[in-house]
């Protein structure tokens, strides 16, 4: 049993660690793919945090995701990505978008782009034209860093008389690629939402932890409450499994050596409960013979003993009479001994008249099954045969009913004299036989059982009972349950 709980137990940790990791690997893919539609909701927030998430690169071919076209598409701005000197590598078919940076330099944004030589250029719809008189002499490298955002840009560009001047910026950041010790809004918006993620993720798996403990727990034990409630039965006199939805196959693997005790004592209980019963049967026999035959020998002892008590002339003969009956009573009590033990030895083979209803009665009594509905359609009770066998059939036939369904079935049996056969039809309304193995019913190999020793569908005993009374057996179909028809032959 320890190895098979070992077992058990190594199961359900790989599979809740199988389930951790599959749950943990999905939420971290679909973090990492969703993260930057989960956090950029719009176009004003994207910053170099987010273009290098949501622009991949493959050769020299670039592509925004999903999410940033849309953001795009809502303002109606454009996307480029360019070098230093504005020759775009995004789209194509643009060459070289100084001009449009100029003529709406109010309205643009650069992002540096993972390295020192590429740019990303959101330009949106233009608000004002702005015509500048030395267009032709501005620097492309210092135009794109001046409109570097979250003070990332060296420069600061100013329109005055109508020409484009550089200041440096004093509060300007140096930019450090692919990490930034000064971080903007967003990278912090980004950083807590990962943070929440992760501890989300925590939690659940905390949860998922709980839970399949509680799980655990519960597969392992709820069966021991099966077990306790059938020993509580038994410590009370009913000989029968109780209804569970815990009593299953698994849980017979799992406790296979305390559900094979359990099951070895309630066959030895009902057995000894069938077998006490013959034994009272038996005992008052004994008794109601022995107080008949001693009957006479006592009344002519007492009847020579009142003649001695007056003196007669034959005191002598009378006295021989009386030691003769003592003696024949010694001989009288041990030949009774003898036969009563000789009776209870061969009761298997003991044939006598007993009453099929009270017989059934003291059955259910014993077993104290109430989910029993007897019909008795009898015209005459009694029955020649032996009781001990009768009873131990329709005990196996009541055990196998409880024995093969998870809640105890109501049993419903019919008595009727059919010429000279007692007829015994016999229902319950439980999970029923597969009609593929009617044929091995009777076969002494066959048990339905995975517990081979003294288990099985109890069939033998039955057929045995059967021959024993000249019998037969029938099995009919049934949609629900099982249906027999058990013929004894009345031995007149």
């Amino acid at each position: 049993m320890n190895k098979r709980f070992t077992l058990k137990i190594f199961k359900y940790i790989f599979i809740f660690l199988t389930i951790t990791l599959i749950i943990m690997s999905i939420g971290i893919v679909l973090f990492f793919t969703n993260i930057t539609k989960l956090v950029y909701l719009d176009l004003n927030e994207v910053d170099e945090f987010y273009t290098d998430l949501a622009i991949s690169k493959k050769g020299h071919t670039y592509d925004p995701e999903d999410n940033f076209k849309r953001m795009l598409k809502e303002k109606n701005a454009k996307l480029y990505i360019t070098d230093n000197r504005g020759n775009t590598k995004y789209p194509s078919k643009h060459k070289n978008i100084k001009k449009l940076i100029v003529n709406n330099i109010n309205n643009t944004k650069a992002i540096p782009f993972r390295n020192k030589n590429t740019n990303v250029i959101i330009i949106y719809p233009k608000k004002e034209n702005i015509k500048l008189k030395n267009t032709n002499e501005i620097n492309t490298k210092k135009l794109i860093k001046s409109l570097y955002i979250n003070n990332l840009n060296p420069y600061q560009h100013h329109i005055v008389d109508g020409k484009l001047k550089y200041t440096k910026n004093p509060a300007a950041r140096k930019i450090i690629y692919g990490q930034d010790d000064d971080l903007s809004t967003v990278e912090k918006k980004t950083l807590i939402f990962i943070f929440v993620v992760i501890l989300l993720l925590f939690l659940l798996n905390f949860l998922f932890v709980i839970i399949f403990a509680i799980i655990i727990s519960k597969r392992l034990t709820k069966p021991l409450f099966f077990y306790t409630d059938w020993i509580a039965n038994l410590s009370a006199g009913k000989l029968f499994k109780p209804s569970s939805k815990h009593y299953n196959k698994r849980s017979k693997k799992l406790f296979k050596e305390l559900n094979d005790s359990v099951e070895t004592l309630n066959t030895q209980l009902t057995q000894n409960r069938i077998y006490q019963n013959q034994i009272n049967y038996y005992r008052e026999k004994w008794l109601n013979q022995i107080s008949h035959d001693l009957k006479s020998p006592l009344t002519s002892i007492y009847g020579y003993a009142r003649l001695l008590s007056i003196q007669t002339e034959d005191v002598h003969k009378h006295s021989e009479l009386i030691a003769d009956k003592a003696s024949y009573m010694s001989k009288l009590i041990s030949s009774l001994n003898e036969n009563f033990k000789n009776e209870t030895d061969q009761m298997k083979l003991h044939k006598e008249k007993f009453n099929v209803t009270k017989t059934f009665d003291e059955l259910i009594r014993s077993i104290q099954y109430d989910k029993f509905k007897l019909n008795n359609h009898l015209h005459d009770d009694e029955f020649y045969g032996n009781k001990l066998y009768f009873q131990r059939m329709l005990m196996n036939l009541i055990d196998n009913s409880i024995d093969h369904n998870k809640f105890n079935p109501f049993i419903e049996v019919t008595l009727e004299n059919d010429g000279d056969f007692l007829l015994i039809d016999y229902k319950d309304d439980g999970i029923g036989l597969k009609e593929d193995i009617f044929d091995q019913l009777f076969n002494s190999k066959y048990t339905t059982k995975e517990n081979k020793q003294n288990h099985g569908l109890g069939t033998m005993i039955i057929k045995e009972v059967i021959d024993y009374h000249n019998g037969k057996f029938k099995i009919l179909p049934t949609e629900k349950g099982v249906h027999f028809k058990i013929y004894l032959k009345h031995d007149h």
